[in-house]
Parts: structure tokens; sequence; C-alpha cells
């Protein structure tokens, strides 16, 4: 049974599901191998920020996640600022929704949860912006209108050589008056 489409922080407790949820959308969608140290070190950070020292200037950020004791979706979110700018700003790691609760609202209420976690900043820092993205290697349209429906397309990715397991989409946006 699908839980009610409810964010809440992620907890330590949370981490073993949210490696599950990770290595799912990986074998989904992951263009390049895992290194566990490195996701492992990503997904601490979020988890646990108070154990960062004040002088340490590494990745910061949240986790929000749908479900209990068997998550169904999560969303990862870090703080940074692109290389041309001071700006800081939320990047989108990972947002993902276990394929056994896609028919839910869970994909839509974890943009929501992004964009209202930006909001909250924007009231001290109104120059504060969300970055995120669709890479996917199948269903890629698909994704992208269902983000196009709740933010502005900005660009899109694409890579070389390509994976051989990618589907590339045919149509990304539709078009908006």
């Amino acid at each position: 049974m699908t839980s009610p489409s409810i964010v809440r922080a992620a907890e330590p407790s949370d981490k073993g599901e949210i490696w599950r949820l990770f290595r799912m959308c990986h074998t989904e969608n992951g263009m390049l191998p895992i290194s566990e140290r490195k996701v492992d070190y990503h997904i601490d950070r979020l988890l646990n920020p108070a154990n960062i020292k004040a002088d340490d200037f590494g990745p910061r950020g949240m986790i929000g996640v749908i479900g209990s004791a068997k998550l169904e979706g999560c969303i990862m979110l870090s703080f940074g600022s692109t290389w041309y700018s001071d700006e800081i700003n939320m990047d989108e790691y990972l947002n993902f929704v276990d394929p056994a609760h896609r028919s839910s609202d869970h994909a839509k209420t974890l943009i929501a949860y992004a964009k209202h976690m930006v909001d909250q900043i924007r009231v001290s820092h109104k120059d504060f912006k969300l970055m995120i993205g669709v890479l996917s290697t199948h269903r890629t349209a698909a994704k992208v209108r269902m983000y196009e429906r709740q933010l502005t397309p900005a660009g899109a990715f694409f890579i070389y050589p390509a994976p051989a397991n990618i589907d590339p989409p045919k149509h990304l946006y539709r078009t908006r008056q």
C-alpha cells in the first residue's frame, strides 16, 4: 500500500533505505559507475549535519523522504555554487520514487518540497535558486514533461558517447504560450 505523499526530513536511521532507492535510481538511470565511498560521504553529510565542523567547506544539504520503515521516495538537495558565481544555490542530487509507488503523487510532492525549502531560504536570501534536472536513460521525455509542469525549463543535458542502454527522447518540452 502506498503512503500519503507527505515529505519528512530524513533521519540517520533512513540511511539503508536511501541507499536502496539510490541503487534503484542508478540501475534505472546511471550513466557512470557508482563510487560507494563518495555516495556514502554525501549521504552521511546530509543526514548528519551536526557532525560537520564549522571550518569544513564540504557539501551540505538535506534529504526529504516519503514513507516510514520502507521509503517510497527520496530527494537529496545540496548547497553549492556554479563555477562562474559566488551565489549559493540548491542543487538536486537525486529525486526518485520507487517504481512500486509511481502511480502516486510522490514525484510531484518531492519537487514541491524542494521548492518549499527554497522559498524558506528566499525569505532572507532573495536571489536563492533551485537547480534541478533530468538525466535519464529511458522515459526521459515523460520525466521532463512532468518537471516542466512543476518548474520552468532552463536548458537540457547532453552526453557523448551515448551509453548503450539509453533511449534518447524525441520531444522534450511542450510549447508554452
